[in-house]
């Protein structure tokens, strides 16, 4: 069980908002050009150009593809075929060979503005996010009123957590371009993250009044919605997001009739499709019972990974893996997540809050068995989500371990680990690693589900961030304090210590933004009156 890549699969497969969408303007393109067939001579170098120009400007990328590469096998050098070469590598994904022919592009023109600016875009989905800004400012001296670089500029900077800046930068490129409705949805999310909830609606409400066809724009809306705690609208706007970003997607293609807003009817055959990240279906897959219960024919279709502790916990006992959902024919299907909006759940209508996730009782008493060993109570934390996530959407919202000294000072209990794959390197330095469970190495051998919920059930407390942890704790009904940063994930809202999500978890959210210290220092307090009293 990979705690640190739980919930989700990539940095597009997300349940808030995305990261922003960056433009990628190309060197130069020239409108109806034709190749000259007329001649039976070998085509010129203006001719090469032209066509993949034109092949590029309509979207013929793999055409395009081989007329830059002519051009360039035959030993011509352009700045605008090396910059648009780059663009196509990108979006094969080749990045590091885009960033080469992007350079070299630079390298025949140092003032090439646009060369500056997707040099820029590449380094951003290499995560190198310094050096992109660098090269976008370096765009917007070139060229200081292009709205695409300022714009572009405000997207790096918020990912690099600087939103103040960010907010700038993209005001800017709309003073440019007033009708920059790309522009207006990226603010909308910058003032989402800084917490100006109704500056952001305003600014994504203009990017939709701009461009009504926008998915991205109505996608965005959704999270503004659901975290005011408007989950019918928010809901609504939510089933946007398979347009919004072709990347998402469920775990399985049905090729029967997708259910739309339309009601349940008993007695008709439903196959509900898990999508995005594995905290997701941890979450939502409560649902399948009632709708049973309802006397609906369910069948469910999730990650594999999950298939035991849905079959021990009673939430399916033959769920489908996503080639067996494929061949699904008869009846309707709906993805996981729409299940809420059509079972209209909100915070005064839960339907399901009481604990459905179990282990087995053979590995509860095996765990039980084991960890009685310890003197002290037992207190399993998680501190790290996916790194994907943090450079994207959510940045701020895992914990670096070393934070959690300021709850190590206490001497009367012990940790127990739950962190898996990327973050768990952290304890092997950590200055309180003495305060770990002696069985500790066995338990991080165990990346299975199943196993980790006896493993949770059998601990006094859980404290994490907000990853898959949260939702598996929860759903056991576990006692567990969820750390949130400032502007949380919209699931958790934007106050309260209590979720209807969750009955047994607390929430224990930042005063101000990265500052966890002042968090711990909460918990810390809370954990002297109530656990180690």
């Amino acid at each position: 069980m990979d705690s640190s890549n739980q919930e989700g699969e990539g940095k597009k497969k997300i349940t808030e908002v995305k990261t922003y969408p960056v433009q990628f303007p190309l060197g130069e393109i020239k409108e109806n050009i034709t190749m000259n067939t007329n001649t039976s001579s070998k085509p010129s170098k203006e001719q090469i150009m032209n066509q993949a120009f034109k092949f590029h400007s309509e979207g013929n990328i793999s055409e395009a593809k081989k007329y830059y590469q002519s051009f360039i096998n035959q030993g011509f050098s352009n700045e605008k075929v090396f910059a648009n070469y780059g663009i196509i590598l990108q979006d094969l994904g080749h990045l590091k060979k885009a960033e080469l022919w992007t350079r070299k592009a630079i390298q025949l023109n140092p003032d090439f503005s646009n060369a500056h600016l997707n040099l820029g875009n590449i380094l951003i989905d290499l995560y190198q996010l310094e050096e992109a800004e660098l090269s976008t400012r370096k765009a917007i001296q070139l060229n200081p009123v292009s709205a695409v670089a300022h714009s572009n500029l405000g997207t790096i900077l918020k990912n690099l957590g600087k939103l103040e800046e960010a907010e700038l930068s993209t005001r800017k490129a709309i003073e440019i371009k007033p009708d920059y409705a790309m522009a207006h949805s990226n603010l909308g999310i910058i003032l989402s993250d800084l917490g100006k909830l109704k500056e952001a609606e305003l600014s994504t409400l203009k990017a939709i009044e701009i461009n009504p066809d926008d998915a991205d724009s109505y996608f965005n809306l959704s999270s503004i919605e659901l975290l005011k705690g408007n989950y019918e609208s928010g809901l609504k706007y939510f089933e946007f997001r398979f347009k919004a970003d072709k990347s998402f997607s469920t775990h399985g293609k049905a090729n029967i009739k997708k259910v739309e807003n339309e009601k349940l009817t008993k007695g008709e055959k439903l196959l509900v499709i898990s999508e995005q990240g594995l905290g997701d279906t941890l979450q939502y897959m409560r649902y399948i019972p009632y709708l049973r219960s309802q006397g609906i024919d369910v069948a469910f279709s999730a990650q594999e990974k999950l298939h035991t502790l849905i079959q021990a916990s009673g939430i399916d006992e033959n769920p489908l893996t996503p080639e067996q959902a494929n061949t699904v024919s008869e009846g309707k299907w709906i993805p996981l997540l729409s299940l809420p909006r059509t079972l209209q759940i909100s915070p005064k209508n839960p339907i399901i809050s009481e604990p459905y996730i179990h282990s087995t009782d053979k590995l509860n008493q095996k765990w039980k068995n084991i960890l009685s060993k310890e003197r002290q109570p037992i207190i399993g934390i998680n501190w790290q989500g996916s790194q994907a996530m943090e450079r994207s959407f959510y940045q701020g919202r895992s914990i670096p371990l070393e934070t959690f000294s300021t709850l190590a000072r206490n001497s009367n209990f012990n940790f127990l680990s739950l962190q898996k794959g990327f973050g768990s390197e952290q304890l092997d330095h950590c200055s309180f690693k003495n305060k770990f469970v002696q069985c500790q190495p066995q338990i991080n051998s165990s990346w299975d589900f199943l196993e980790n919920a006896a493993i949770i059930d059998n601990c006094d407390l859980i404290i994490t961030c907000d990853t898959a942890i949260a939702h598996l704790a929860g759903g056991i009904g576990k006692k567990v304090w969820l750390l949130l940063r400032d502007i949380p994930f919209w699931t958790w809202g934007l106050g309260g210590e209590t979720t209807f999500w969750y009955p047994s978890m607390r929430l224990f959210r930042q005063k101000e933004r990265h500052n966890w210290h002042e968090v711990m220092d909460r918990v810390s307090n809370q954990l002297s009156v109530e656990i180690l009293k």
